[in-house]
């Protein structure tokens, strides 16, 4: 029997969203990326290896640092976890740790059907009070130092905190010509692209203001943000264990099959909502690690880009799958949330509905298949309206009819908007009977998606998705 520790960083969203601009976050993503990375862990164990080593076999997720210790005694675990969580402390004051013992004879089995020892929460510091002079970015903690940050016209005077003073030391700039300068989330993003051979973008926007101006020009002040998750993960690994491969095959490694179908699936909605010629992509990728994504874009190329990501997580999987002779395991699905707000609202309202959103729908669907749900902060309010999450099946079989609802005119879905509020079903199809689209009102239904939901999506529709 093994023993696995596995230390890591919780409620990521929460801890990026912390400071309200783009930069503050795209700091803390590479903090965690810092971190967390296998090099550093190995160092950081360097001469210790005979009490505990970084389990390679649960492959690299961003924010865990998963172990294999050599030893079971109280001793060995208690080092090896304070260790840890100095080295994050350190690297990461602000954001939540957790840690978990777990023991089976490997790794996959540990972690879905061995025996769980100990898990432990380690909160962030909280500071004392009064706090002095606050932070200028995180307005949380006491500031400790002053420094000027930004560049150009933006440049400023500011009193950070120690987290925040991390973040803008980690930051970089998306725009730099220097490689070491990028951020190292959209630096992973390029040189992935690059292998894709999906043509020659070098940069991502610096700032959301820059980012609306990759959408359709009538409307170059919303953003899209969208948080997915992978359905029934510990599922298929139980799956995956009771499933043997084909004779003379390796085993399934798990851990890598999950990251390449989330890059996949990431990089082929890039491509599938990016105009050529383009020197930068229209997308600010917050955090990407394992089977979880968190995304800004710009608010019409949100559908299209959900749609490619959840399709094409998928059929990466089935294909790895197949390869291997385990074409009974079902390949899990990914579940999306897309909130639609101005890109000067605060981001952290965005991911926090989001993560509101994915959670409920996901609970009703009970992680069986992949769903997309989506709320517009603008139309609807920063609170969750309880929207009923779309199956991605209805999504694809939908398509045609959105598509056909969003080349009429705003007024003219108002107009059907006002008279499908007020249920007004004759006046309605009569309505769309004059228009020329009764037939493609008929395809909204209760049962697939609303008329009303269909006339909110198609407020964010590019005409051509």
């Amino acid at each position: 029997m093994n023993t696995y520790l596995d230390v890591a960083v919780i409620r990521i969203q929460s801890w990026l969203t912390r400071v309200p601009h783009l930069r503050g976050r795209r700091g803390a993503s590479a903090m965690i990326r810092r971190a967390t990375d296998p090099e550093t862990i190995d160092s950081l164990l360097a001469g210790k290896q005979h009490l505990a080593q970084r389990c390679a076999e649960a492959g690299h997720i961003d924010g865990v640092v998963p172990l294999q210790l050599h030893s079971d005694d109280a001793e060995t675990t208690a080092w090896a976890e304070q260790h840890v969580i100095r080295h994050l402390r350190e690297l990461l004051p602000g954001a939540s740790l957790h840690t978990s013992l777990r023991r089976g004879t490997d790794r996959q089995q540990s972690q879905h059907s061995g025996t769980t020892v100990r898990e432990r929460e380690w909160p962030p510091v909280v500071s004392e009070w009064p706090p002095g002079k606050q932070c200028d970015w995180c307005h949380v903690w006491p500031a400790c130092q002053h420094r000027e940050t930004g560049s150009g016209a933006d440049k400023k005077w500011e009193a950070l905190c120690p987290d925040c003073l991390g973040r803008d030391d980690n930051a970089g700039y998306a725009t730099s010509s220097k490689q070491d300068l990028v951020p190292g989330t959209e630096h992973e993003l390029l040189e992935r692209w690059e292998k894709q051979d999906f043509g020659t973008p070098a940069k991502v926007p610096d700032k959301f203001p820059e980012l609306v101006t990759f959408g359709p020009p009538e409307d170059n002040t919303h953003l899209a943000t969208v948080y997915a998750d992978g359905n029934a993960i510990s599922l298929f690994g139980r799956q995956l264990r009771a499933t043997p491969t084909r004779k003379g095959e390796a085993g399934f490694d798990m851990p890598a099959a999950i990251d390449e179908a989330t890059w996949s699936g990431l990089l082929h909605a890039i491509r599938d909502v990016t105009d050529e010629p383009r020197t930068t992509l229209p997308i600010s990728a917050h955090f990407v690690g394992g089977d979880d994504v968190l995304v800004s874009l710009p608010a019409h190329h949100a559908w299209r880009f959900t749609r490619t990501l959840q399709e094409r997580f998928g059929t990466c999987l089935r294909a790895r799958l197949d390869e291997k002779g385990l074409d009974t395991v079902a390949a899990p699905s990914l579940s999306a949330a897309a909130v639609f707000h101005h890109h000067s609202s605060p981001l952290a309202t965005a991911v926090d509905l989001a993560g509101e959103l994915l959670a409920r729908t996901k609970k009703h669907h009970r992680g069986r298949t992949a769903a997309l749900v989506w709320q517009d902060i603008t139309h609807d309010g920063p609170y969750d309206i309880d929207r009923a999450g779309i199956p991605l099946a209805t999504l694809q079989n939908s398509w045609d009819a959105l598509r056909e609802l969003a080349r009429h005119g705003g007024s003219t879905r108002a107009n059907l908007a006002a008279l499908a509020r007020a249920n007004e079903h004759d006046q309605l199809r009569k309505h769309a009977e004059r228009l020329g689209i009764a037939h493609t009102l008929d395809r909204f239904t209760p049962e697939s998606i609303s008329l009303l939901d269909a006339l909110g999506m198609v407020r964010w529709w590019k005409e051509d998705a």
